[in-house]
């Protein structure tokens, strides 16, 4: 019986040794600063807006980067069209007159047929062209008669749109042309009609 006892009164003691060795290392460090426990007041009121306070000054700093970026490359494309714009202003009439004259000789030197003309519309008048007449507007403004290829750009012209001055039109379907806004002068290689 003592012997029993003796057991019990060991793992009793065993038991009230191991309580307190958890007992002292709770104490010791646990939620303590070097290592604190998580809650959901320390998670809401300090984690949180931590959290949100680092990622507002990453997202500020790359914001600010990128706005630098992007205005300095607008600048530097500015400047580039700004320097294009005042070397095509420097360019007079008479150089443009003299170039268009380079071309047509080119053009009727390098293809036997060609015949081109060179026609004064008034106001209001149409030229109406036949099926591959090139079209070219010298002077004064003319706008697009039911739609033609602009070969100096590549863009299809479409009726009532501008026509643009030292621009090569060509005539894809009968009929089509320029009407006058004002007196205009055209030069014309192909087939056409006056009305």
């Amino acid at each position: 019986m003592k012997r029993k006892f003796m057991v019990s009164a060991m793992g009793a003691l065993c038991v009230l040794a191991m309580g307190g060795i958890f007992t002292a290392l709770a104490a010791g460090g646990y939620g303590s600063q070097d290592d604190p426990l998580v809650t959901l007041s320390y998670i809401t009121d300090v984690a949180v807006p931590e959290a949100n306070a680092r990622i507002d000054s990453v997202f500020s700093q790359k914001e600010t980067a990128v706005k630098l970026d992007i205005q300095s490359k607008m600048d530097s494309v500015r400047s580039q069209l700004e320097s294009q714009i005042s070397q095509l202003q420097n360019v007079s009439q008479d150089t443009i007159n003299q170039v268009v004259e380079l071309v047509k000789d080119q053009i009727g030197s390098s293809s036997g047929s060609s015949t081109w003309k060179m026609i004064t519309l008034q106001n209001g008048q149409q030229i109406k062209a036949g099926v591959g007449t090139q079209l070219l507007l010298r002077r004064g403004s003319a706008n697009c008669y039911s739609g033609m290829i602009n070969l100096s750009s590549g863009e299809i012209l479409t009726h009532g749109q501008s026509v643009l001055q030292n621009n090569m039109y060509l005539v894809g379907t009968d009929g089509c042309g320029f009407i006058a806004k004002g007196e205009c002068t055209v030069l014309v290689d192909g087939t056409y009609t006056i009305g």
